[in-house]
């Protein structure tokens, strides 16, 4: 499974780039895929805007880790 790692990132720079990446992913067949947020409660919401923007589909939110998983 590739894994997106947010940690050390701003909201900023993950809501610049993180569309991309997961196009980017979708685009050479590599789902699923684990977004690592950490427990940014902020974090979270960035990447679930990201994924409805796209239309991807969450299969799990994992709250010990902070990771969601992407997997269409």
């Amino acid at each position: 499974m590739v894994e997106i790692d947010l940690h050390g990132l701003t909201h900023e720079e993950v809501k610049d780039d993180l569309e991309n990446k997961l196009l980017l992913h979708y685009n050479m067949g590599n789902f699923p895929i684990r977004v690592i947020t950490g427990n940014s409660l902020m974090m979270k919401k960035i990447v679930s805007t990201a994924l409805e923007n796209l239309r991807f589909k969450k299969s799990s939110i994992n709250t010990h880790n902070g990771s969601i998983v992407v997997v269409e």
